[in-house]
């Protein structure tokens, strides 16, 4: 199991796969996943009336699902679809958490809204690294079971997609009462603060499953202050702004507490939704996405041993704002 994760990862950072092999493999995977689905769930016999025409992306418990940010891209990229093809939009995501605990929405749905009588409902597949779909009006409901967490607009060269993507999920989503109480409770206001962010996944300590980008003890000390470097760099050259960080990695927000007076850093619990879904950290992920996105300007540090993660990237665009790339 260990040799096919390796095999995994190599394979999603590999530059020829992504670009000339994944969509077609994803394709095979979904139409093969697609036919489980229809053995399992659907028939002809009629199940309900079905009015409309409507989009249902549903998480599915059974299978496996990546981070936040790539539910979110699906999610997005789903809505696009929609929207352009004249569809209602619904959402069923009760797994490993309540979506509408976070993020509220008019376009939750439950599953007893769902027909899988196959004269009412077809399965789709978002494969966000292909074409945009053309959806027939035949068919009234499309359910959408396996995605994978690229940006559909991006992939399409959509005109103005960063701006449109934000306009998309500020469309679909706010905060709940829940995540805005977290939110009230920080010491930042909107545009007031440079936003940090490092995703070490394993580098520091183990954050997530099947990722293997572990260190000697002293390549995470050497990690550490270089990053703590790049932090100091961004300070001097913001000085007119409060710096806050972000990381996956409690060890490094630790460190930078101690070491780096004047740094702030958020409290809260953290953790990956795949693999660590309490209240605590789901909320802290919440919290971080839109204070990323609350921020003046959104930093990536980017350096060979940590992961080019897209959270805080997605993050900005969600709060309209410009996320750059500082490479150490």
């Amino acid at each position: 199991m260990v040799i096919v994760e390796k095999i995994k990862c190599f394979l999603r950072a590999n530059k020829y796969y992504k670009k000339y092999c994944q969509t077609s493999v994803n394709d095979c995977r979904y139409w093969c996943r697609g036919l489980k689905y229809y053995r399992n769930l659907y028939h002809w016999s009629p199940d309900k009336e079905v009015s409309g025409n409507t989009v249902f992306f549903i998480i599915d418990p059974e299978i496996s699902h990546p981070g936040l940010a790539d539910r979110l891209k699906a999610i997005i990229g789903t809505y696009y679809i929609a929207r352009e093809n004249g569809f209602d939009f619904k959402i069923i995501f009760q797994h490993p958490f309540h979506l509408d605990k976070y993020l509220a929405s008019t376009h939750y749905a439950n599953q007893n809204e769902l027909s899988y009588s196959l004269k009412n409902s077809r399965i789709l597949a978002y494969n966000g690294g292909g074409s945009v779909p053309k959806l027939s009006k035949s068919v009234k409901q499309y359910h959408v079971y396996n995605y994978i967490g690229y940006d559909i607009l991006e992939t399409n060269k959509i005109g103005n997609y960063q701006k449109l993507w934000g306009e998309l999920y500020r469309d679909l989503f706010k905060p709940t009462p829940l995540l805005q109480n977290a939110i009230d409770a920080t010491p930042l206001q909107p545009d007031t603060y440079i936003a940090v962010h490092l995703r070490f996944v394993n580098a520091l300590e183990q954050f997530e499953e099947n990722q293997f980008n572990f260190l000697s003890k002293e390549e995470k000390e050497a990690l550490i202050i270089k990053c703590e470097k790049g932090i100091s760099d961004i300070q001097k050259k913001y000085s007119d702004k409060k710096i806050v960080v972000f990381s996956d990695s409690s060890v490094f927000l630790s460190r930078v507490a101690t070491d780096m007076p004047g740094i702030i850093i958020l409290d809260g619990a953290i953790g990956h939704i795949s693999f660590s879904n309490t209240e605590d950290v789901v909320l802290k992920t919440f919290l971080d996405f839109y204070e990323m996105g609350r921020a003046s300007l959104v930093i990536r540090i980017l350096t060979k041993e940590i992961y080019p993660t897209v959270f805080s990237y997605y993050a900005a665009l969600s709060g309209g704002k410009d996320c750059i790339d500082y490479k150490i």
